[in-house]
């Protein structure tokens, strides 16, 4: 849907107005696309139905008993697959950042329901944490149809985390080890939870917490409340399949209807640095403080990210001359300058949508879900530094980097361990595959934004990052391997300083092509804010004007020729 006419617009478009000219070109050229028949718009609720309403639906029907219903997931796997290539192949929008969500949502989509209906079995496995009233009835809460329900498959499950070399999309699994979540064949015991603030109330006006496995004689909307509680839970936060890297409570092998979670053992601070808050207020004022600061960042990032016509056109187009503070700047420093810029953008984008979606579920969620009610759901969004310094290009990915993909990019690999099939727990081939595997559906995840982007893309270039990602990880564990003895006689501090510039080093080198992706989708060129401060204060372009929002930054109603081509347009 490449725009024809943006050669002339690149040679008659001062700077200053080159951001809204390839917008509004890339705009019209979806919308005259969707007037042809090319392309749809992003649809709600449509756009919903098959990477998370079928699903939900499947799951919320009991099969433990119904050999015949179990062996229906493909037909629903191939449905799923069926909408989400359908919306790759030509769902887009006039907004570029809901345009690239497009393909993120609808790979995205594919690859949660693998991990729910194939790589694992969540009606036998899984269970949540939920708040009841003390004394309740547990067992009209949680429901169970037979005596088998009352021990689930935990350990099963539990032990097939792999020990991989640790990465965003895969991650060290279980043998990273936080501490906070190893398996533990004994019951939990009742603890009487001792914190403060609202946390503390909660006990206090007789609430406590159980593990609910799946609710197989419950109703209907009880089963559904269930599934989708676990579908849209990023992390696996609240279940006993969440990903290691969170405080998370000690994890039973065995979880029967209303055992107590040990509240108590949730460690404030995990061992790869995501913390946790207490208190309801301390929870507030961190998130609030977030939200705040970040609208300042992506607002400062907006007005001075397109002052340079690389991040509005891409490396694609050249037919540009750079502004005079960058003209000057050598190439390895002008590469630095963007590659901060891109990566500060990046990490201020999920920081912000992380901050706004907890505050959200904490307070509106919680009510339909009263697992969203504990405060250790929410953790933070990305680990500590320090990471990077013990583990290198391993602790960014595995570490470092929010894990909001990593149970189910490592599910593949976990599921072969599990079954036996050519793998095996902790091997180096098991982890050279656990890799492999976790970061190329990350590649393909982030291709599919590409694809759905309104500019022509080369959709190679997120894979090719992600692949070099993993070659990065594999040779440095390589490498620490192969001078085990003489690194281990190293100073702690010299040790950190040779992770730190092999990560960095490595990043530098290879984050052009994730960078080059990025610019190439027009992504940049949305405003992230409605209301802009800097212009307002005057620092954009000359007649720059402080509300930023036009109407493709918004939702609007589209009717389209039957009512399921009819729905909120993004």
């Amino acid at each position: 849907m490449e725009p024809p006419g943006l050669d002339p617009i690149m040679a008659n478009t001062p700077l200053q107005g080159l951001a809204y000219a390839v917008r509004t070109a890339y705009g019209d050229t979806f919308k005259l696309a969707v007037a042809s028949g090319a392309a749809k718009p992003l649809l709600l609720p449509w756009c919903l139905l098959g990477p998370f309403v079928v699903p939900a639906l499947w799951l919320a029907v009991p099969h433990r008993r119904r050999t015949w219903f179990y062996r229906t997931r493909w037909l629903a796997m191939a449905l799923v697959v069926w909408s989400n290539v359908y919306h790759l192949r030509y769902v887009s929008s006039a907004n570029m950042a809901c345009a690239y969500a497009a393909g993120l949502a609808s790979t995205w989509g594919t690859i949660l329901s693998l991990n729910l209906l194939v790589w694992t079995r969540p009606q036998f496995d899984a269970a949540r944490v939920r708040r009841v009233k003390k004394g309740g009835d547990l067992a009209r809460v949680a429901g169970s149809d037979d005596a088998d329900n009352s021990n689930h498959g935990q350990g099963k499950l539990q032990d097939a985390r792999l020990e991989s070399t640790g990465h965003e999309p895969g991650g060290k699994g279980a043998a990273n080890g936080d501490g906070n979540g190893s398996a533990t064949g004994l019951r939990t015991r009742k603890i009487l939870f001792k914190s403060s603030g609202k946390d503390s109330s909660q006990q206090q006006e007789g609430y406590e917490y159980i593990w609910e496995p799946y609710p197989s004689a419950g109703g209907f909307l009880e089963r559904l409340a269930w599934t989708t509680d676990l579908i849209l839970s990023f992390r696996g936060a609240g279940w006993n399949w969440s990903v290691s890297s969170l405080p998370r409570p000690q994890i039973p092998l065995q979880i029967s209807h209303g055992d107590k979670v040990d509240i108590v053992s949730i460690p404030k601070v995990s061992r790869s640095g995501y913390k946790r808050h207490h208190t309801t207020s301390e929870f507030v004022r961190d998130r609030l403080a977030k939200v705040v600061l970040l609208y300042l960042v992506l607002d400062f990032l907006s007005v001075h990210m397109v002052k340079d016509p690389y991040f509005i056109l891409g490396p694609d187009h050249r037919g540009y001359m750079l502004p005079p503070h960058l003209r000057n700047l050598p190439p390895w420093l002008l590469l630095a300058y963007r590659e901060a810029f891109c990566l500060a953008g990046v990490y201020s984008a999920i920081e912000a949508v992380f901050a706004v979606s907890d505050l959200v579920q904490y307070w509106l969620a919680s009510r339909f879900y009263p697992s969203r009610a504990a405060l250790f759901q929410f953790a933070s969004t990305f680990g500590s530094f320090e990471q990077v310094l013990d583990r290198g290009l391993a602790g960014w990915w595995g570490g470092l980097w929010h894990q909001t993909f990593r149970m189910q990019f490592s599910a593949p690999a976990t599921y072969l361990v599990r079954e036996g099939y050519y793998l095996r727990r902790g091997t180096p081939l098991a982890s050279v595959v656990a890799a492999l595997v976790s970061f190329a559906q990350s590649g393909v995840l982030h291709a599919s934004g590409s694809l759905t982007s309104v500019p022509e893309t080369r959709p190679w270039r997120a894979p090719a990052f992600f692949f070099l990602q993993m070659v990065g990880v594999l040779l440095q564990g390589l490498a620490a391997w192969l001078l085990g003895g003489y690194v281990r006689e190293m100073p702690r501090v010299v040790r950190r300083a040779g992770n730190l510039v092999f990560a960095l080093g490595w990043l530098y080198s290879t984050a052009g092509l994730f960078m080059d992706d990025l610019s190439s989708t027009g992504l940049w060129t949305v405003e992230p804010v409605p209301v802009s401060l800097f212009r307002f204060l005057g620092f954009g372009f000359e007649g720059d004007y402080w509300w930023r929002w036009d109407r493709d930054h918004l939702p609007k109603v589209y009717i389209g020729e039957t009512w399921w081509q009819t729905g909120i347009a993004l």
